[in-house]
């Protein structure tokens, strides 16, 4: 298993985390859009600016469900990986809660016990070496 392979879980997450920032920041501004009555006769085929914003929240929403569902997979199948390729259960450990848990280096290191610049060691050597 390469680091491009196991990356790709994170890559996901990022990617989620970014369109519901999207769909939150649509959603806002949906909520701010104020009408105005103009008393203007408009064309029946243009959409106004309220459909334009709903229409891309539910785009973003459909994009969003199909990567979770992408994510979770992926998810799966890395943690199959790790768990078959590594015996030692630290390494397990620390592997699953970066590529499966997609946590920080700093936050595995509180939730192990151990010391940030151990925790880039060894994971810096279980990446290279896959030992």
């Amino acid at each position: 298993m390469t680091a491009q392979e196991i990356n790709k879980a994170r890559e996901l997450s990022k990617r989620i985390r970014e369109l519901e920032r999207q769909i939150a920041a649509l959603c806002l501004s949906r909520d701010n859009i104020v009408p105005v009555l103009d008393g203007m006769p408009h064309a029946t085929d243009v959409k106004s600016k309220v459909e334009n914003l709903a229409l891309r929240i539910v785009e973003n929403q459909r994009v969003l469900e199909n990567l979770r569902v992408e994510f979770e997979a992926e998810k799966a199948r890395v943690a199959s990986a790790i768990m078959s390729e590594f015996d030692d259960p630290t390494a397990q450990s620390l592997l699953l809660l970066r590529y499966v848990s997609c946590l920080s280096f700093r936050e595995i290191a509180r939730r192990m016990h151990y010391g940030l610049r151990h925790v880039y060691k060894l994971h810096d050597r279980l990446v290279k070496d896959g030992t």
